[in-house]
């Protein structure tokens, strides 16, 4: 159940959010260079950060919840311990790669900015 409420949960805060922070990048970029300063400088403050870690952990939560059902589609994984193993391990793999992937950011070159 908690996968099915993350996977509705995590596909609406992408499409709100996730929208808003795209529209808010890309007519930054097409204002000129003080509009996008002015986005970049919010990006990469500890709310920016904090909004696009959120997004990126929604983002992987949702792939693998849908990873998920689509192997429950093709008629496998209905086994009672392997469905409640894969329940466990979506929501635990998401978080491994949000770590990952904000790891990398972090670690190259000094981060967004």
């Amino acid at each position: 159940m908690l996968v099915s409420i993350l996977h509705r949960a995590t596909g609406d805060g992408m499409a709100i959010v996730g929208l808003g922070v795209l529209v808010w990048w890309v007519g930054a970029l097409a204002s000129g260079p003080a509009a996008y300063e002015t986005f970049m400088s919010v990006a990469t403050s500890w709310v920016g950060y904090v909004v696009l870690i959120g997004l990126s952990w929604a983002f992987f939560t949702h792939m693998m919840s849908g990873l998920r059902h689509f192997v429950l589609d093709i008629g496998a994984g209905y086994e009672l311990d392997t469905n409640r193993f894969w329940s466990i391990a979506s929501p635990i793999i998401a978080i491994v790669l949000t770590a990952a992937l904000w790891a990398f950011v972090f670690l190259r070159d000094g981060g967004l900015s």
